[in-house]
């Protein structure tokens, strides 16, 4: 399988749809594994946001936002509403630990 590492967890290396494993420096891989709450809580309220929504991307979610199009696009997306999002149980358990890690700081 292939494997992305984004140096500073605020951008991806390439479109996640596209990428296989979606992988960040500080948090590792997102898909496979549970990220620890001391490496999400390293990041900015910006690398929670790619982290988070880099998920999404991977999965096929399509952004309605200007910053998800930009920053991910919507090519070969597929689901309008995120809770239809095919998730595997580490990807929900990470976004659970980093949207509790943004609403605490207010991100």
């Amino acid at each position: 399988m292939k494997r992305l590492f984004v140096l500073a967890a605020v951008s991806l290396v390439s479109s996640p749809a596209l990428a296989g494993d979606l992988c960040y420096e500080v948090v590792g891989c997102v898909q496979d594994r549970n990220i620890s709450a001391l490496d999400a809580e390293k990041l900015g309220c910006d690398q929670l946001w790619t982290v988070r929504n880099g998920i999404f991307a991977s999965r096929g979610y399509c952004f309605s936002t200007k910053r998800g199009i930009e920053e991910f696009g919507n090519e070969n997306c597929r689901y309008g509403d995120q809770n239809e999002v095919p998730l595997n149980d580490y990807e929900r358990a990470n976004i659970r630990i980093i949207q509790s890690i943004e609403k605490r700081r207010g991100c």
